[in-house]
């Protein structure tokens, strides 16, 4: 996780080169992780319910806050917790 403040035009350019991929324990977990030049940024895992799996939920690297809602694909996941990665990134500082 950046640990500084961004601007907007510079957390664009670290979205802009981001790729979803699997992450390296998915064959025990299904995860899969957002990494933008080799840093982690989102963290996406099914979400079960009932014993079977009802979608996606994502964390921001760094955040112990999952998403409230499950999104219908990992993808959907993936452009939400960018999303969120980049308001926490580009959020004033007090």
């Amino acid at each position: 996780m950046t640990a500084r403040h961004l601007s907007a035009s510079a957390a664009r350019t670290v979205i802009d080169a981001a790729v979803l991929e699997k992450a390296p324990d998915w064959p025990d977990t299904r995860g899969w992780q957002v990494v933008s030049a080799g840093q982690l940024l989102v963290v996406i895992e099914p979400a079960w319910r009932g014993g079977t799996r009802n979608g996606w939920r994502y964390w921001v690297d760094g955040s112990s806050t999952w998403c409230r809602r499950p999104e219908p694909s990992r993808e959907k996941a993936a452009v939400a917790g960018l999303g969120a990665w980049q308001r926490r990134v580009t959020a004033p500082r007090s």
